[in-house]
């Protein structure tokens, strides 16, 4: 009877792994933080209207937010921790040492816990989470399966410069869960761009809300930035906020020369998402990453972890 009321399943979201210590063609099961949150909010027509009427507007979002940078919500720190599995040790800072959830939620990593593909011809993660690739997008969409299909301008808020520039390019998506770490980087070196928000909703970017067929990327919040690279051309990056995320903070500053692996910004409380765009030929992703997206499988990745390299490198 629950399953009926919530009209679907819990969702088992297989996802790849890679490494030295990880077995060809491995996988492990996602842990969805709010699985029945979830499956209320985007399993029933009535559960989805409450969620694009209300759920997703900025106010609420800005109301959680509140909460979560506050002093109170510190007590959700352990709870949280010990409930995604997240590995302390990584941290800057000892758990007792963050002012509010929020505060946690952003933290900072010790360095030495993210090695960066530090050669030139190297293309980094600009963060942790499942890694989706698209060799070479369908002219000006990126389509999957799974997803309603998306047009680049649409994406880009009717910016047709950009449409032409990144047609028939490259794209990756990498998603982010509740348990990973927040902030991201820049993949690439070069000078950059500022950064421009697009205003919108706020939708889940779980799966649950994008097999909906659900345009959750041309829909929610999100930022472009541009980086001008002498190896790579112009790569541009896109954060897209999240339900109950609308805090999206950038931490460089525009018109600087940067180098890969440089901190960019940071996301607010939520699942949240990084998308990477490259032109027509400037680059090839690795052979995992492609054969995974072939066969329907994200990637999990951290950040600095190398997922591409220039076109002409050997």
């Amino acid at each position: 009877m629950f399953e009926s009321i919530l009209g679907m399943k819990s969702k088992r979201i297989e996802v790849a792994t890679r490494g030295s210590g990880a077995a060809p063609g491995s996988t492990f099961t996602e842990t969805v933080y709010g699985d029945d949150a979830m499956r209320v909010f985007y399993g029933t027509p009535t559960g989805l209207a409450f969620t694009s009427k209300v759920l997703t507007a900025k106010w609420l979002s800005n109301l959680y937010g509140a909460y979560n940078d506050s002093g109170a919500s510190k007590h959700k720190i352990e709870e949280f921790v010990s409930m995604l599995g997240i590995d302390i040790a990584e941290c800057e800072k000892d758990i007792s040492e963050y002012a509010s959830f929020n505060d946690f939620f952003a933290r900072k990593l010790k360095p030495e816990m993210r090695p960066l593909a530090k050669a030139p011809q190297a293309i980094a993660s600009p963060g942790d989470g499942r890694l989706l690739v698209f060799p070479k997008l369908d002219e000006t969409t990126l389509a999957y399966v799974k997803w309603a299909p998306l047009k680049l301008s649409e994406l880009f808020n009717k910016n047709q410069s950009l449409v032409e520039r990144f047609r028939d390019g490259a794209c990756a998506v990498l998603r982010l869960c509740p348990a990973d770490y927040h902030r991201f980087h820049f993949p690439v070196a070069g000078k950059v761009g500022i950064t421009k928000t697009v205003p919108g909703l706020l939708h889940s970017v779980s799966p649950y809300a994008l097999e909906q067929k659900i345009p959750v990327y041309c829909m929610n919040k999100r930022t472009l930035c541009e980086i001008e690279s002498d190896e790579f051309g112009k790569v541009l990056m896109m954060e897209v906020g999240a339900l109950f995320v609308g805090s999206i903070v950038q931490t460089y500053r525009a018109g600087m020369h940067v180098q890969k692996g440089d901190e960019k910004g940071y996301f607010k409380f939520g699942g949240s998402t990084s998308i990477l765009f490259f032109e027509k030929g400037a680059m090839r992703f690795d052979d995992d990453l492609v054969a995974n997206a072939s066969k329907g499988l994200e990637t999990y990745v951290k950040m600095g972890e190398h997922i591409g390299t220039l076109a002409s490198a050997p």
